[in-house]
């Protein structure tokens, strides 16, 4: 009887289109009849604690709470936002338990989000707009539930990227990059809307990053100050601030290389040539189109085309700029014109965009050790590593550059082998922060190892395994003696 009667209340949830309106300017937020909201509110709110205390067990379920949540929702939409947080759950339960009625669930749930961002606009806590932030988690919940109903979610989140997509969490831009496919598999949109989503939501992680980046150096320069004071609670308040960021730049992360993934099969370089050469030749002077050939050209290394040559110089003398000098130095790059390229490199460097910022300084650092340029490759190098700690390769760039020099360190006492200590701790760094160059790193750390001064040179220079040493020249690194095996 009683599954029943949650049935027969939540069919009738399900088909509640319309909220009594109440404006919400009204003096009051409990509605017309503010005893009856408060009493249902009560009623609701007990009933739900229970549930939740039950970690939400679908024999805890009480249709007195899903009939007084109704009327709570329905006759006083201010109450509370905890209507909507919990509303969800609700739904949720009545989506997984009630199929019949799933679509009906799924319409009351925009409903909820609807109602919500219009009560609701901005967060009670912060006062900070939420409104891109609400209509995103629709689109969300909508594709969770129902992917077939993908064109919805694909205007819905279309709708909020335009509307603040700084506000958009990493799932939210993962389901609209997903329906946004789909809507190309199913015939809805041409391909090249694909290209277009992908490089805005690209933009949207970058910058999202760069924020959380800025934040962590200031929570950590924080932090170093409280721990300077003795301020051990402030250290800890700290340390869970910068765990909590860390754990957002990594899902960040985690939804860039996923939609990278998404594109790829969309993303060969004949497919993305051919869109763009077609493109192009329909408006030449479309800066914004231009700027999307070279930068997702580059993105996905089909540098060495025509199209980004034409594209890239197109762009530079229409509108000069640090991303289309990048442009020009990776296409004298790829033809081994190191020096022409560093120069373009140096100018890519004052991009606002980080990730750009960071290839710049990479490359650059590639021009300066491939013309022996040893000082300047580190120093680029570092200046990479700087723009993103968590990348290995400007760290194996310094290893090559401390192997390369090992030759021109030869009247030293270990003949200059000392060199290739120094550039093994480099390999074995970049292995360490960076899993996707990890198998490179640790070939490199390998083979170099075999190039370190036998048991009897380190013996007969006065030496011991284990010792910390201080490598010359321009490496100037102190490092650990090693045999070679």
């Amino acid at each position: 009887m009683k599954t029943r009667r949650i049935v027969l209340l939540a069919v009738a949830l399900g088909m509640a289109l319309s909220v009594s309106a109440q404006d919400p300017a009204s003096e009051s937020k409990y509605g017309a009849d503010s005893v009856n909201c408060v009493t249902k509110l009560s009623i609701y709110r007990e009933y739900y604690k229970q549930w939740e205390a039950a970690k939400f067990a679908a024999d805890a379920v009480s249709a007195e709470m899903i009939s007084a949540w109704r009327e709570v929702f329905l006759t006083c939409p201010r109450a509370s936002q905890y209507t909507y947080t919990n509303g969800e759950k609700i739904l949720d339960y009545l989506i997984r338990t009630d199929s019949k009625n799933k679509d009906a669930y799924i319409d009351t749930i925009c409903m909820l989000m609807d109602t919500r961002a219009k009560y609701f606009p901005t967060d009670p806590k912060t006062g900070a707009s939420q409104v891109s932030s609400i209509m995103g988690r629709k689109g969300l919940l909508v594709y969770t539930y129902n992917k077939n109903r993908y064109e919805e979610v694909y205007n819905i989140l279309k709708d909020a990227v335009a509307l603040d997509a700084s506000q958009l969490q990493g799932a939210y831009i993962d389901a609209y990059f997903k329906a946004t496919i789909d809507m190309v598999n199913n015939g809805k949109e041409e391909k090249m809307t694909i290209i277009n989503v992908y490089q805005e939501l690209s933009e949207v992680l970058d910058d999202n990053i760069k924020v959380l980046a800025e934040t962590e150096a200031q929570l950590l320069e924080a932090r170093a100050n409280a721990e300077e004071t003795g301020d051990s609670e402030g250290v800890s308040g700290f340390d869970k601030q910068i765990e909590k960021n860390e754990k957002n730049i990594n899902i960040n992360k985690g939804v860039k290389n996923n939609i990278d993934n998404l594109f790829q099969p969309y993303a060969s370089c004949d497919d993305l040539i051919k869109v763009f050469t077609a493109k192009m030749a329909e408006t030449p002077e479309d800066i914004e189109l231009l700027k999307r050939i070279t930068t997702i050209l580059d993105k996905k290394d089909c540098t060495d085309s025509k199209l980004f040559l034409e594209a890239s110089v197109k762009l530079h003398e229409m509108a000069p700029s640090p991303e289309s000098a990048y442009n020009i130095g990776i296409k004298y790059f790829k033809d081994g014109k190191n020096s022409e390229a560093a120069k373009y490199f140096e100018e890519a460097a004052s991009s606002s965009n980080n990730d750009r910022v960071y290839r710049a300084y990479r490359n650059l650092a590639y021009c300066y050790l491939n013309t022996y340029s040893y000082t300047k490759c580190r120093d680029a190098a570092r200046r990479a590593a700087a723009v993103d700690p968590t990348a290995g390769e400007p760290y194996i760039i310094i290893g090559l550059a401390y192997a390369q020099s090992a030759n021109s360190m030869s009247d030293s006492k270990f003949g200059g082998k000392e060199a290739y200590w120094a550039a093994v701790d480099k390999f074995v760094k970049a292995a360490n922060i960076d899993p996707s160059v990890a198998s490179r790193a640790n070939g490199l750390a390998a083979s170099y190892r075999q190039h370190f001064p036998s048991t009897e040179t380190i013996f007969f220079n006065d030496y011991a395994e284990g010792q910390s040493y201080t490598v010359g020249g321009w490496i100037g690194e102190a490092t650990t003696i090693r045999a070679s095996k």
